[in-house]
């Protein structure tokens, strides 16, 4: 009982954190890395993820967003995510973005807390560690004036720490989390011109699995994602599973694209996952594709709750 007392209190005290960043003004938007393949690992939006699931993971995911077209996006991530002792759970990732002439490097580590609320709910909360580079290659753009003073240097932020939060609710079925990946916002410039800039991103999403039998299960899933002065975007994900070997099933982006996801278990610990994406808004004018691939090598915890959590989250 005493731990359940202070959980809540914990879990209250985060809570008001969250909601009291949300409601802050902020300056210009700036989007963070899409992952299409997010379903499968939601540490990459959320620290509370870390450790959830009775499988340990490691794993590689590399994007290609709209091709052919000059500075488009494309972001690399690798991943590790385990179940620790004393219902703790830890996430390791080194992540790279590019788009145009900005590139961030980030290594984050994210430590989660669980605790069992009653028989079917279990609860996590996480925390964010992150170092980042944002840097500015200058010199690769074409400009008209090659004297401008303001595009003859490429600029660097160096390493700056940021942190987030987050917070989980799972059962054997379903699950529902909230996020904020980064807290701080972070300019890249001279003094005189901002080049790039990122702002707070919030994330809340949910999912449910139906499974009627050992062959066949349908998990439906939702992701809402936020940020100030740019419009509330929604990915919607319907996986079919079959056996526990075959996945598929298409995804909508508000205002941005459709996709079809596809996934295999290779064996008992390997597992293939693959993406494509055709935008839906003016970028199909000059480009319709967009790839994302991954690859997840799993291992079973000695430290994992007595509860097999939704298949398709972790």
């Amino acid at each position: 009982m005493n731990k359940l007392k202070r959980f809540y209190i914990v879990h209250t005290g985060i809570m008001f954190i969250i909601l009291s960043i949300f409601f802050l003004n902020e300056a210009k938007a700036q989007q963070d890395p899409i992952y299409g393949q997010y379903i499968f690992n939601n540490a990459i939006i959320n620290p509370a993820q870390s450790g959830v699931k009775e499988l340990n993971q490691w794993g590689f995911l590399r994007r290609v967003q709209w091709v052919g077209v000059d500075g488009a996006p494309t972001t690399y991530s690798l991943f590790l995510n385990t179940a620790l002792p004393k219902k703790l759970g830890l996430s390791v990732g080194l992540y790279n973005d590019k788009i145009g002439p900005i590139t961030e490097t980030s290594f984050q580590t994210d430590i989660a807390s669980h605790i069992r609320l009653n028989r079917k709910w279990y609860a996590s909360v996480g925390l964010r560690f992150m170092l980042s580079n944002l840097s500015a290659n200058i010199q690769e753009l074409k400009i008209v004036q090659q004297s401008d003073p303001r595009f003859v240097n490429n600029m660097s932020t160096g390493f700056y720490f940021n942190t987030g939060l987050g917070i989980l609710f799972y059962n054997r079925t379903s699950f529902i989390g909230a996020s904020i990946p980064k807290i701080f916002r972070k300019e890249i410039g001279d003094g005189s011109k901002i080049f790039s800039h990122y702002d707070r991103h919030y994330f809340v999403y949910g999912g449910h699995t139906f499974r009627n039998n050992s062959m066949f299960s349908f998990s439906p899933s939702m992701l809402l994602k936020y940020t100030v002065d740019a419009p509330l975007q929604f990915d919607l994900n319907f996986l079919v599973g079959i056996q526990d070997r075959i996945d598929f099933g298409p995804m909508l982006r508000s205002k941005d694209a459709i996709g079809f996801l596809i996934g295999l278990q290779l064996d008992k610990n390997w597992y293939l996952g693959y993406m494509y994406e055709y935008p839906i808004n003016d970028i199909n004018l000059v480009t319709q594709q967009t790839h994302e691939i991954s690859m997840r090598y799993f291992w079973r915890s000695k430290y994992y709750k007595r509860v097999k959590s939704p298949r398709y989250f972790l």
